[in-house]
């Protein structure tokens, strides 16, 4: 099979929509109050060192996605075992998108279809481009991402005389500790699950830099998400934010211009429909790639059905409700994904330079005794 090639731009767009995903509907942690704008800042800044270390093992072992780095530097049986469990985080982390869907629409638009119909029906439309393959998902996300610009700029435009800037005021209010929470919690959900995306560095182009894709996606991605958190915050205020489950279109429900353009919120949620889809497809294709690594299978595509109908059966119990849903999100997944976000790329990146120096000097010896 020919090897699929993903350009700079098509890379930066799947980078940014994964990036958005959810979090531009569900907002961010809220321990801060109407500081909780700083957090998405700090959270930009602590994810630097963590993309210099993914872009660095791209320029160590070239060519290579997440899984052969593990099974190259690790060996055979320890890169496999811990190959695994990033099946199961991009599988779980698939499974996460498709609930926060679900109840999207079961408590906002579709109050009384089953949660299990929507998600069936954005878990089939993943494993439809995944199956089409990464170029068709890139090419897909460049034109998506334009219209999801496009329609957040549009309610942040329309939202200015809504807007009270009294609630930006006192800063840091409520001390630094839930600045702090909110940093750690924004980090992880949504800026550090772009270790994600290291799946697709075997489908870079030669000519692409993983740096450039990389902070080229948090940097657009976090320039939106900061956006709409301020829209949200100056709209609805820091008490109201903190009651509600899907601020973005509660406050994009409040735009009314001159009795004439009302109703946009409907605008905001064809975004996050856009931003889940192209996340879900994104964490589908790299628990594929992941399983027929593992698996030595000759083609990730012969495991795409059974993988996207699994996530959708899974994503239907992994929350009791919505309460469960949001308490794992801004409280416990910070602990959950901190191994797999930060601990193992560290040990992989520190091991690959160990293994990269010893292979340049063994080559380096024979010519030496010539």
């Amino acid at each position: 099979m020919n090897k699929e090639i993903v350009s700079t731009g098509h890379a930066i767009s799947i980078a940014v929509l994964f990036i958005m995903g959810t979090s531009i509907f569900m907002g961010v942690p809220g321990e801060s109050g109407n500081s909780n704008w700083i957090a998405v800042l700090l959270a930009m800044v602590l994810v630097v060192p963590l993309l210099l270390i993914y872009a660095r093992l791209h320029i160590l072992l070239p060519g290579k996605d997440l899984f052969d780095m593990l099974i190259t530097v690790f060996g055979g049986v320890l890169g496999r075992i811990i190959s695994c469990l990033y099946i199961w985080y991009t599988f779980h982390l698939g499974t996460l998108i498709l609930r926060v869907f679900g109840e999207f629409s079961r408590s906002v638009t579709l109050t009384e279809t089953p949660m299990i119909a929507p998600m069936a029906c954005l878990g089939l439309l993943c494993i439809w481009i995944v199956k089409a393959g990464i170029e068709v998902l890139g090419r897909s996300s460049k034109l998506l991402l334009l219209f999801a610009i496009f329609v957040n700029l549009v309610i942040v435009t329309l939202a200015f005389s809504k807007m009270e800037y009294h609630h930006l005021l006192p800063l840091l209010d409520k001390g630094w500790k839930p600045l702090f929470n909110d940093t750690l919690g924004t980090f992880s959900f949504p800026f550090a699950e772009v270790v994600v995306f290291l799946g697709v560095f075997g489908n870079l182009s030669k000519k692409s830099s993983a740096k450039k894709v990389l902070f080229g996606g948090v940097a657009i991605a976090g320039a939106i998400i900061i956006m709409a958190t301020l829209r949200n915050l100056l709209m609805l205020g820091p008490e109201v934010l903190s009651s509600l489950y899907f601020p973005a279109y509660v406050s994009a429900g409040r735009i009314n211009v001159g009795d004439f353009l009302t109703r946009i919120e409907a605008s905001s949620a064809v975004a996050f429909v856009i931003t889940t889809f192209i996340k879900g497809s994104l964490c589908l294709y790299v628990s594929c790639i992941g399983v027929a690594k593992v698996f030595k299978l000759k083609s990730y595509r012969s495991v795409v059905l059974q993988m996207g109908l699994l996530m959708i059966y899974f994503a239907d119990f992994v929350y009791k409700d919505i309460m469960e849903m949001y308490y794992f999100s801004y409280h416990i997944y910070k602990i959950y994904a901190f191994p797999f976000q930060v601990i193992i790329p560290l040990i992989l990146w520190i091991c690959a330079e160990i293994v990269v120096s010893r292979g340049k000097n063994k080559q380096i010896a024979p010519q030496s005794q010539r």
